[in-house]
């Protein structure tokens, strides 16, 4: 009678999962190696690169007659701009150079024709050559600047972005104002703000996706090409300027953008493999049957599969499914994913 008690005792000690009848419903999945991208993100707005904005300027002074265009509108190579109307003095200065040439030519030919009747030297004929000269050369600069145009219609140099339109309908100009800043087509870049901790980890040149923050859809590539050395005091991120390879997202969008900083051979399971206690991360192999339990260290996640190190067992599955119920050495049934 004193056996009992000991049997009984010794078949409370055994687990339930230790009899080849009782076992835990799993699915597997192989460990696999493959490729990971380790990345930096970031967000900011697309905007036009400053370096390929031109403005659009007048070089005599005149009078805003009608503006053709709004900001933010695009615009190809020869689209109308403006109106401008030539100003009273710029005419006057056109009109002033146009009689300088004709009065210097009657002169030159007077002078001529007293060199014919030896009443005028070389000398002198070679001073009214010069005047004409001259003359001809002040009115080819009015030329050149259009004081000699009434009315003007100013128009895009190139395909582009209207980023600022400066005047209105009847604004008087003085020469050189800038009328219109035009940004070129394909020219666009984004400050994206990065945490101070993670920007010692990128370097000019790096490969990055930009993609819409409301459109997942539309994304671009572009390339980091200025890492800044401080601290934005209104967003506390680091500015990182990188170019864009294309404009298909239009300028102002918010994105989010991944900087690419290398690619590393890695182990890696489904993120659902992975179960964490107080030791840390763990997951579960399957050996024999039944479920063995390895400690594991995570590192760089993505598409839903994470990296992790630790004692594997190179050809053993990984249960990814049901491992919430196990417990180390406990039989397993199931298939692989």
């Amino acid at each position: 009678m004193k056996c009992i008690p000991l049997l009984l005792a010794m078949l409370l000690a055994v687990p339930a999962w230790a009899a080849d009848s009782v076992s835990a419903a799993v699915q597997t999945v192989a460990l696999q190696q493959q490729m990971l991208t380790d990345t930096v993100s970031g967000y900011g707005v697309v905007s036009s690169d400053a370096r390929n904005v031109q403005s659009v300027s007048l070089p005599r002074a005149g009078q805003v007659q009608a503006v053709y265009v709004n900001a933010g509108q695009r615009v190809t190579k020869g689209t109308t701009l403006i109106a401008f109307g030539t100003g009273t003095d710029a005419a006057l200065t056109y009109q002033q150079a146009v009689t300088a040439l004709h009065f210097a030519q009657a002169e030159r030919t007077r002078v001529a024709q007293l060199l014919g009747q030896q009443l005028a030297t070389q000398s002198q004929l070679g001073a009214a050559d010069k005047a004409v000269a001259d003359a001809l050369a002040a009115l080819n600069a009015q030329q050149k600047i259009g004081a000699g145009k009434a009315l003007e219609q100013v128009v895009a140099p190139f395909d582009g972005l209207i980023a600022v339109v400066s005047v209105l309908p009847g604004d008087r100009l003085a020469a050189g104002m800038a009328v219109v800043q035009l940004a070129k087509s394909g020219s666009q870049r984004v400050i994206l703000g990065i945490e101070p901790e993670d920007v010692t980890k990128v370097r000019t040149g790096m490969q990055v996706e930009v993609v819409s923050v409301f459109n997942n859809s539309r994304s671009v590539k572009g390339r980091v090409t200025q890492v800044f050395g401080m601290i934005n005091p209104q967003t506390q991120l680091v500015d990182v300027l990188v170019e864009l390879s294309d404009s298909s997202l239009m300028t102002g969008t918010r994105v989010r953008a991944s900087i690419q900083l290398g690619q590393q051979a890695a182990w890696v399971v489904p993120r659902s493999a992975i179960l964490r206690d107080t030791q840390g991360a763990y997951l579960f192999q399957v050996q024999q049957g039944h479920a063995q339990r390895i400690n594991v260290q995570t590192g760089l996640e993505q598409d839903g599969r994470v990296a992790v190190t630790g004692d594997f067992v190179k050809g053993a599955p990984v249960v990814s499914l049901g491992n919430y119920e196990l417990q180390d050495g406990m039989a397993v049934r199931g298939g692989k994913q």
